[in-house]
C-alpha cells in the first residue's frame, strides 16, 4: 500500500476560487509549543479542589463567569501583580480562605513534565526550529523551569526560544503576541506548526497562517510522534 508524500492540504481563497495547497513535510521549518496542558501535565482534579476549597467553582464555570474570568487570566496570563489580583479576587472568595488558600487554588493545577516528551522535544530540535508561546505567570514558568531541571536538563536545551506572557504583556489569542514571535524570529507562518490545546489560541494561530493544531489535554505525543 502506497503513502502519499503530502502530509497537510491547506485552502486559501484566489480570485475568489478556492485553492488546496498541499504542504509537506520538508516544508515545515518551525515548531511552536503551548506549555500548560501540551508540554508540562495539568492536574485537574487537585484543581477543582483547590478552586472549590477557595470558594470557586471549576476552572470552566470560573471562565464563564466574566466577574471572576477577568481578574483571575489576568493573574494567570502574567497581566497583573499577585497584590492586585488578591485584593480584585478576595471578594469572590470565601470570607475564611487565606491568601495561601487563593495561591493554592490557582497553583494546584500545575503538574509534572515527563521526561520522554522532553526528550521527543530535544529530538525534534535537530530537523526543527523549537519555540516555546506561552500564557504564564512568574511562579508557573518557575515550576516548568523546576520540572525541566529535575529531568536533567535546561530549558536552551528544549527550545531555542520562549516567549512567555508575563514578559510580553500579551497574552492569547491576542494576535499581537503571535506578530511579536513572527518578528523576533523570522519564521514564516506557513512553514511553523502551532500546537495547542485552547481552541481560541487555535484559531488566532490560523488566522496568523500556523498550521494550527489542537491538543488533547496532556496528550501531545499523539500528535509529535510521527513528526
Amino acid at each position: 500500500m502506497s503513502h502519499s508524500p503530502f502530509q497537510r492540504k491547506k485552502g486559501f481563497s484566489v480570485n475568489g476560487k478556492f485553492v488546496v495547497e498541499l504542504y509537506t513535510k520538508d516544508m515545515i521549518k518551525n515548531l511552536i509549543f503551548d506549555l500548560a496542558g501540551v508540554v508540562m501535565n495539568l492536574n485537574i482534579t487537585r484543581d477543582v479542589a483547590a478552586l472549590n476549597y477557595a470558594g470557586f467553582p471549576c476552572f470552566e464555570e470560573c471562565c464563564s463567569n466574566p466577574v471572576i474570568r477577568v481578574p483571575m487570566l489576568k493573574f494567570l496570563n502574567g497581566l497583573c501583580s499577585e497584590e492586585e489580583f488578591l485584593r480584585n479576587i478576595r471578594p469572590l472568595c470565601n470570607p475564611d480562605a487565606t491568601d495561601d488558600d487563593i495561591r493554592w487554588a490557582m497553583n494546584a493545577v500545575l503538574d509534572d513534565i515527563p521526561a520522554k516528551r522532553i526528550e521527543m522535544i530535544i529530538e525534534l530540535r535537530k530537523r526543527y526550529k523549537v519555540y516555546l508561546l506561552t500564557n504564564i505567570y512568574h511562579y508557573a514558568w518557575n515550576h516548568a523551569v523546576r520540572e525541566i531541571e529535575e529531568k536533567g536538563f535546561g530549558v536552551n536545551d528544549v527550545f531555542d526560544k520562549v516567549f512567555l506572557s508575563y514578559e510580553m504583556g500579551l497574552a492569547k489569542p491576542d494576535l499581537r503576541i503571535y506578530r511579536k514571535v513572527i518578528e523576533e524570529t523570522a519564521i514564516l507562518p506557513e512553514e511553523t506548526i502551532y500546537f495547542d490545546d485552547n481552541k481560541e489560541n487555535v484559531a488566532a494561530g490560523k488566522e496568523m497562517g500556523f498550521d494550527s493544531r489542537l491538543v488533547e489535554m496532556n496528550n501531545l505525543e499523539s500528535l509529535i510522534s510521527n513528526l
